[in-house]
């Protein structure tokens, strides 16, 4: 009788451990950026951007730190109504408690709303302190100075 039952229970085992594969970042990141942009991209090589994270870090769900992004896109910006590709770039989040994240832009867009904002759309891998992938989501505003950006940050 257990010689039948243990090939069974290795079938239950295996099918209730199964857990379904996911594309996100290991340590989960997901939450919330608001920053500025320090230093366009025609001045600097890169378009430079500083500011604050709040959101989820692995096991911390309240995590809060800084974010630093250096990012490259084609240029000029796009005209109105259009789009223009996000080439690359480099990120890093360092919450208050806990270990640094970063790593590197390999893609995205810069949509243009004929409002003085762009719609953003940044991809990163996660290359330093994990991996997996993210994606930023989010508004890059040209109606104050310094230029200030927002949006999410998502597995």
């Amino acid at each position: 009788m257990f010689r039948r039952l243990s090939p069974l229970a290795l079938v239950v085992i295996l099918a209730v451990g199964v857990v379904p594969l996911r594309a996100s970042s290991v340590p989960q990141v997901r939450g919330a950026v608001a920053g500025i942009e320090l230093c366009e991209q025609a001045v600097c090589g890169s378009a430079i951007f500083v500011g604050l994270f709040s959101g989820q870090v692995g096991i911390n769900p309240f995590a809060f730190g800084t974010i630093v992004v250096a990012v490259n896109h084609d240029y000029p910006l796009p005209d109105p109504l259009t789009s223009a590709a996000v080439t690359g770039g480099a990120w890093q989040i360092k919450p208050i408690a806990g270990r640094k994240i970063g790593g590197v832009i390999t893609g995205g867009s810069l949509y243009n709303n004929d409002d003085g904002t762009f719609g953003v759309i940044a991809n990163m891998l996660v290359t330093t302190g994990g991996s997996g992938t993210l994606t930023f989501e989010g508004t890059l505003s040209h109606n104050t100075f310094p230029p200030t950006i927002g949006g999410r940050i998502r597995p």
